[in-house]
């Protein structure tokens, strides 16, 4: 069962706070453990408009720059958004040169029934007291479960094989990542584990289950169609 977006909820915002921490309008750290440094800038291009989000590292002079550009902005396609905007390039040069950037798009995970079967796999919802069965194939996620909660793993016998588990949250959101070894790969187990990763998510107060990638993630994308995801916005990372 998908859920139809609601117009009134401003989704690019709560991904905002879920992904980064942000004071005072700025962003000031990746919303992660170790609190990496955040982009300088970060835009989200929805059906009705663009919003923008400037770090610390930003003068305020040319944030207010880079936030009227972004107001002015008409509604586009979101199919079109592929890459950063040349204007936005050249006013953060200003600062420093634009050494990287990720564009793509941005997804709520839809309700669904059933959890789809993976053969010979089981699923299971790991807290933080599991952390051991993660060291020997994913141990950054072993490093970090208490913090990824929730995370939901495949087993394939005793190995963890696939796992989705909360890259972000911000109480209100999740942000899923998911990650499978390459020889488990194209069996179905991302589509699998997000699904029940969203249903764990929900139970948690009605949070958001929100999910994004890049546009050349080919994996990841086809995960979103097949799960009828909504999508609502396409993300800009300018570093």
């Amino acid at each position: 069962m998908t859920t139809a977006l609601d117009p009134t909820e401003n989704l690019a915002a709560l991904q905002a706070r879920t992904l980064f921490v942000i004071r005072d309008g700025r962003l000031t750290a990746i919303n992660d453990v170790g609190r990496p440094a955040p982009p300088r800038c970060f835009l989200s291009y929805t059906a009705s408009a663009v919003e923008a989000w400037t770090s610390t590292a930003v003068p305020a002079d040319l944030a207010d720059e880079l936030h009227r550009w972004a107001a002015a902005q008409p509604p586009a396609a979101l199919a079109e958004v592929v890459g950063p905007p040349a204007e936005v390039a050249r006013l953060l040069a200003r600062h420093a040169p634009v050494t990287r950037s990720f564009v793509g798009p941005a997804f709520v995970v839809p309700e669904s029934a059933d959890t789809p079967a993976v053969p010979g796999i089981v699923l299971r919802d790991c807290g933080p007291s599991t952390a051991s069965l993660f060291r020997e194939t994913f141990p950054e996620v072993a490093d970090s479960l208490t913090e990824r909660q929730p995370t939901v793993a495949a087993f394939d016998g005793d190995r963890v094989v696939a796992v989705c588990c909360a890259a972000r949250n911000s109480g209100t959101a999740y942000e899923a990542g998911t990650e499978t070894l390459p020889g488990h790969r194209g069996r179905g187990l991302a589509p699998a584990l997000v699904t029940r990763w969203a249903r764990l998510v929900r139970a948690r107060g009605g949070a958001r289950p929100l999910y994004s990638t890049e546009w050349d993630n080919l994996a990841s994308l086809s995960v979103a169609r097949r799960l009828g995801m909504d999508q609502y916005a396409v993300n800009v990372n300018l570093y």
